[in-house]
C-alpha cells in the first residue's frame, strides 16, 4: 500500500547545470560523500564533483532517474527515502518509470509544482516543465520494462564502411555490449549478427525477418558512418521513420557520451530496416569510420557510449557501476553526407571520396 501520493505540476533540478541551488547546496538524507556511498547510491551521482562546486545536489547526473517531492517525514522517514530498495514510480500521459527519492522538495505553495525530476524523467515520459506528473511510493510491484531487439549492421561475408575502424566489427562489439548491459540491469534485450548472407538484399531480409520474428517492443539496428578520411570530427546521428523523439534523445545521448559532434535525428523514409520491421525503430550511426576524430573519441568513450545506448532505451536499468554524464548539447548545423554501401573483406581499408553536395543516407 502506498504511503505517500503526489499529483500535480513538474519541473527539473539537479545536476552541474541547476542555477536554482547553490554550488554548495547537499540533499535532504546526503550531505557527505560517505553516506552515498554507505547508502549504495553512488549510481546516482557523477563520479568527480563539478568544477566550481562542492554540494551533491550539482553532482546529481542527470542521466539517472530520480525525484523529489514534499515527503512526510512522519510516514516516510529519511532512512526509508534512502533506501535504495525501494523506490517511487513517477507516471505521466500512460507512462510511467520508477525513481529514487533524492531530496525534500518543492515548495508546492510558492512554485505550484508537486515534484522535481530528473531530466532523463523528463525525456522518458515525454514531457516538459509544468507538465502534470503522479507519484506513488514506495512502489513495490515489478514495472515492466521494453523488450529490446537489438541488431549490427551489414553481415560478416557483406561488410560496412572500413576506414580507421572496421563498421561491421565495430558494430558487433557495440550490439554485444549493450545488449550484456541491458540484461545485467534487469532488462530483456535478444541480438543478432549476420553471419551467413553473401548479397546486400540477402542481409537486409535476413536481418529484418528476424527482428520481425521476435517478441520485442522495440528495433534497434547498429551502424557507423563513412564520408571521406579525415581528421575533423564529424559527429553522430540516430536515423529515423515514426520515432522522432526517441532518435532525438539517443542522437544527444550518444553525443555527450562519446563528446561528439550531435548531428541530431534524421528522418529517412528509404531505408529497408526502418521500413520493414513493424515495431518502432530506429538505426543509430555511433560515428564515422573515416575521422581519425571521431574514432578516438570512440574508443577512449566505448563503454559510456554503450551504457547511454543501454539506459536511453531502457531508463528503468539498474546497471551495476556509474552511468555516464548526458550534457546537453545543441545540434550543430547540419554536414551533407551520401549514402554510402563498401564491401571489403575484413583488415582492408577503404578510402571514399563524394561529392558532398549530394544528400545520402550516411
Amino acid at each position: 500500500m502506498p504511503l505517500f501520493n503526489a499529483h500535480g505540476r513538474v519541473s527539473w533540478f539537479g545536476g552541474p547545470n541547476d542555477s536554482g541551488v547553490s554550488s554548495s547546496e547537499d540533499l535532504a538524507w546526503w550531505e557527505t560523500w560517505d553516506q552515498v556511498v554507505n547508502a549504495k547510491a553512488e549510481h546516482l551521482f557523477l563520479p568527480q564533483q563539478p568544477p566550481g562546486t562542492t554540494g551533491l545536489a550539482r553532482r546529481l547526473n542527470n542521466a539517472t532517474t530520480y525525484v523529489a517531492c514534499r515527503w512526510d517525514y512522519s510516514t516516510t522517514p529519511k532512512t526509508m527515502l534512502a533506501d535504495q530498495s525501494k523506490k517511487a514510480l513517477v507516471s505521466a500521459g500512460g507512462r510511467s518509470i520508477l525513481c529514487t527519492p533524492a531530496d525534500w522538495g518543492p515548495h508546492e505553495e510558492e512554485t505550484g509544482r508537486a515534484a522535481d525530476v530528473s531530466p532523463a524523467v523528463l525525456d522518458y515520459l515525454g514531457i516538459t516543465t509544468d507538465d502534470i506528473v503522479d507519484v506513488v511510493y514506495p512502489f513495490e510491484e515489478q514495472l515492466p520494462m521494453p523488450k529490446i531487439a537489438i541488431s549490427s549492421g551489414h553481415g560478416k561475408k557483406v561488410q560496412g564502411a572500413v576506414g580507421i575502424i572496421n563498421e561491421w566489427e565495430e558494430n558487433v562489439k557495440v550490439v554485444d555490449r549493450v545488449q550484456e548491459l541491458i540484461e545485467s540491469g534487469g532488462g530483456t534485450c535478444v541480438k543478432f549478427h549476420d553471419m551467413t548472407s553473401t548479397s546486400q538484399s540477402a542481409n537486409l531480409n535476413t536481418t529484418s525477418n528476424w527482428h520481425n520474428s521476435q517478441t520485442r517492443d522495440y528495433d534497434v539496428q547498429i551502424h557507423f558512418n563513412a564520408y571521406q578520411p579525415t581528421d575533423k570530427a564529424m559527429g553522430t546521428e540516430t536515423l529515423y521513420v515514426t520515432q522522432s523523439d526517441l532518435a532525438a534523445t539517443m542522437s544527444s545521448a550518444i553525443a555527450a557520451a562519446g563528446d561528439f559532434i550531435n548531428r541530431g535525428a534524421k528522418y529517412r523514409s528509404d531505408l529497408h530496416f526502418l521500413n520493414v520491421t513493424n515495431k518502432p525503430a530506429i538505426l543509430i550511426e555511433v560515428c564515422f569510420v573515416d575521422s581519425s576524430a571521431d574514432c578516438g573519441l570512440y574508443e577512449a568513450n566505448y563503454d559510456d557510449i554503450c551504457q547511454t545506448i543501454a539506459y536511453t532505451l531502457v531508463p528503468e536499468l539498474q546497471i551495476p557501476g556509474e552511468p555516464p554524464t548526458r550534457p546537453e548539447r545543441p545540434p550543430p548545423a547540419a554536414q551533407k553526407v551520401v549514402d554510402v554501401q563498401i564491401f571489403a573483406p575484413p583488415g582492408v581499408r577503404v578510402d571514399v571520396s563524394i561529392n558532398q553536395d549530394t544528400e545520402g543516407r550516411r
